[in-house]
């Protein structure tokens, strides 16, 4: 089963792969259609390539980017070469004429040292000046990566540590701009096939409005479990794609007008679970959904939901240590719901 080298990401489902792939085969047809509709950092939708035609949806940009790059993508690779000979001049023409300056002048000493944010600026414009798109995607996915590795936080980006704090001085050190070029080589080779693959980027209410999607045969769900907002934990790699210089507010600099999902709110989480599970039976969909049994609904509740649209939900539960993005980590149960209408 093919994994991919992604994004540190908080509920990555990557070590889970033995359980929701098969899951997902046993009720979609050998030449169906699969849309994961948060694909998050898109480990699940990157197994699944070797097997079905893939369409992936995020509202988030740096997921969608991810997506764009292993997923639709299916000619360009990338590697530090490349990027020695697309990008160089273009890296070192920023650090002289600084055309793009956002992280130096917003986050030198939070997230990254002052340095770093120089080799994000002058990376960025040197990715903003390659001509194919899919190889642009590549190499912002690369960006990304080296970003997650040298960030001076507990995992994520909803805040940085101080700079008494005794990880800074390493973490600070660290070249940017070689471990760009280290994940380039990440990328060099990429599980291709035949298929017309796609990626959205939009809310998933916007989503199954769309005719684009009206042949997918099974709708892969993993939503949010818990109050915190994704679009907080990670605003610093929707800025970096964007690249829009966004107002920045708080000691941790959020950027304005971040996504909410309604997934993460007790009040709303059941109607919204409904909408998809709704739309699915409707449209004669099935659909699989991986969920927490230490979740803002509980598991036992969505099961009855799924049963009240399906004839046939079968549910396994799997021993699975959850990260807490620099809390170490809590022994959970994961659940994957299988859902159809098959006879």
């Amino acid at each position: 089963m093919n994994k991919l080298s992604t994004i540190r990401y908080m509920g990555n489902k990557a070590n889970l792969l033995d359980e929701i792939i098969p899951a997902i085969q046993k009720i979609t047809p050998k030449d169906g259609i699969v849309l994961d509709i948060m694909a998050g950092s898109n480990s699940v939708s990157y197994a699944l390539k070797e097997f079905f035609t893939v369409y992936t949806n995020d509202i988030q940009q740096y997921s969608y980017i991810i997506s764009k790059a292993v997923i639709e993508n299916q000619t360009e690779t990338i590697s530090s070469q490349k990027a020695k000979e697309e990008l160089e001049n273009y890296i070192k023409k920023n650090r002289k004429e600084k055309r793009y300056n956002f992280f130096e002048k917003t986050y030198s000493d939070t997230y990254f040292s002052k340095e770093q944010c120089i080799d994000i600026d002058s990376i960025r414009f040197a990715i903003e000046n390659t001509k194919n798109e899919y190889r642009k995607n590549l190499y912002l996915f690369a960006l990304m990566d080296a970003m997650c590795k040298v960030q001076s936080t507990p995992g994520h980006f909803a805040q940085f540590m101080p700079k008494e704090h005794k990880r800074i001085i390493p973490l600070q050190q660290m070249d940017l701009f070689k471990i760009f070029l280290e994940k380039c080589n990440d990328y060099s080779k990429i599980c291709f096939t035949d298929k017309k693959n796609k990626s959205f980027c939009m809310d998933y209410k916007e989503l199954i409005k769309k005719n684009e999607i009206e042949n997918v045969d099974t709708i892969y769900l993993d939503s949010p479990y818990s109050q915190e907002q994704y679009s907080r934990f990670y605003h610093v790699l929707e800025t970096v794609c964007k690249y829009d210089s966004p107002k920045v507010n708080y000691k941790a600099k959020y950027r304005d007008g971040r996504f909410q999902s309604d997934f993460c709110y007790k009040g709303k989480v059941k109607q919204e679970f409904e909408n998809i599970i709704s739309y699915c039976s409707n449209n004669k969909k099935n659909l699989v959904i991986s969920y927490s049994d230490h979740s803002l609904f509980p598991v036992s509740e969505l099961e009855i939901l799924c049963k009240s649209y399906f004839k046939n939900v079968h549910s396994k539960y799997i021993n699975y240590k959850h990260s807490t993005q620099g809390k170490g980590s809590n022994a959970l149960h994961e659940v994957v719901v299988s859902c159809s209408n098959i006879a």
